[in-house]
């Protein structure tokens, strides 16, 4: 190993890896250890396919592109700020900051993802953990609507499944047992053998009523063989998690209040926290800041000074409410259905990010900035809800806080 070996913080996804060993040459990442590919790519390409500052198109010098920005956002009668998921805290605030101010719009992806599982978890409604109380204690692991195998690659590894911990020491072969619940059988799923059980779902909230009918000793419509297994292996232990993703967070179609009412059922039987399986860096980061700030995590609108559906950034283009958005370290257009997304290349759509995406070709200025854990550092949470620190392999003098701090100018 290189004595120039250093540890760093993966700001890939969610799981803010902070074990990355990265051999240095010069400003070139040579070699990098115990990530995934996913991270491994973003410090070993983090010079590729780079954004440059840009006005309809047009390249032109970073300050060119600064005031355009501040300009648009000065005359802006209805403003949206979208995104913000893969930047620190610290520049999160600001992005806030410039909001409030400038009485605009605000919200992130959280809003058709992970945001409402969120929301229930800081509000103290569904009981949580961490992923060093799972390492450590818990014996049933249940993956429901998400497949972390694909989009959390380190999940199972370093948290939750394979690790010994505290009171896990026999390993997965013997001391835990995993639960995977999905409409087909994924990678994760695949992973179900011995001590364990694959839930082919059709309708998570059928799951759900059989979860709470097994507890209440009724017979469900369905999934009764599975909700008696599940619950028996629970009781087993005095610790049990369940992740809930996106195909979760779908499922439910809403309807929160049983999901509810099923953790706590089975918190009469046994001891069940649950965890956001989320994906993108810190996107329970903001939640938590405007939580903070509002009592909301996302959708907010500082000039009525509440949260609705009407406010989701998707929303706000469909209807057209807003005249220019400013958008950070995000590609919606990439997202987004064509017939909402093309409505960002008719208003003054402004992009702060590092890279080149589908949302910087159509935007009337592009600023750059810089990588998270690359060329900038910070605080970011996991989805977990810890605080992690970020350190970076350089640091950058323009990154998210001087650009927001900059275009801040002209509400402060």
């Amino acid at each position: 190993m290189s004595g120039n070996t250093e540890y760093y913080t993966c700001a890939g996804c969610s799981c803010l890896c902070d074990d990355i060993e990265i051999d240095l040459d010069g400003e070139n990442a040579k070699t990098v250890k115990t990530a995934c590919r996913r991270g491994s790519n973003i410090f070993l390409e983090y010079k590729e396919n780079r954004a440059e500052p840009a006005i309809e198109g047009r390249k032109v010098e970073f300050e060119e592109a600064i005031k355009k920005a501040q300009e648009l956002i000065e005359k802006s009668k209805s403003l949206a700020i979208y995104g913000m998921d893969t930047i620190p805290i610290e520049a999160q605030k600001v992005a806030i900051e410039l909001a409030e101010g400038k009485e605009a719009y605000i919200d992130n992806s959280s809003s058709y993802c992970l945001g409402d599982f969120v929301e229930m978890v800081l509000k103290k409604e569904l009981p949580t953990a961490t992923f060093d109380d799972v390492k450590d204690y818990a014996y049933v692991i249940f993956y429901w609507g998400v497949d972390p195998h694909n989009s959390l690659p380190r999940h199972m590894s370093r948290y939750t499944y394979y690790p010994r911990g505290k009171k896990r020491q026999r390993g997965y072969e013997e001391d835990r047992y995993l639960v995977v619940a999905d409409i087909r059988k994924s990678h994760t799923a695949m992973l179900v053998a011995k001590n364990a059980r694959f839930i082919q779902v059709d309708d998570d909230l059928k799951l759900v009523d059989a979860f709470i009918k097994v507890i209440d000793k009724q017979m469900p419509e369905k999934y009764a063989d599975d909700a008696v297994r599940v619950i028996r292996e629970m009781q087993k232990a005095d610790f049990n998690v369940i992740m809930g993703g996106l195909g979760l967070r779908y499922g439910l179609k809403g309807n929160y209040e049983k999901f509810k009412e099923m953790i706590n059922k089975m918190n009469e039987v046994a001891k069940v926290y649950f965890i956001p399986a989320g994906c993108h860096a810190n996107m329970r980061g903001f939640n938590e800041v405007l939580f903070e700030k509002t009592g909301f995590v996302n959708k907010y609108s500082f000039k009525d000074g509440e949260s609705s559906l009407d406010y989701a950034f998707f929303e706000l283009l469909k209807n057209d409410k807003v005249d220019t958005t400013l958008i950070i370290g995000s590609d919606p257009v990439n997202s987004l259905p064509f017939e909402i997304s093309k409505k960002l290349a008719k208003i003054n759509t402004i992009v702060v990010d590092p890279r080149k995406s589908f949302t910087t070709q159509i935007a009337k200025v592009v600023i750059p900035s810089a990588i998270s854990g690359v060329e900038q550092g910070g605080t970011m949470i996991r989805s977990d809800g810890v605080r992690v620190k970020v350190n970076s392999l350089f640091e950058r003098e323009i990154n998210d806080v001087y650009v927001l701090e900059r275009l801040k100018e002209v509400v402060a």
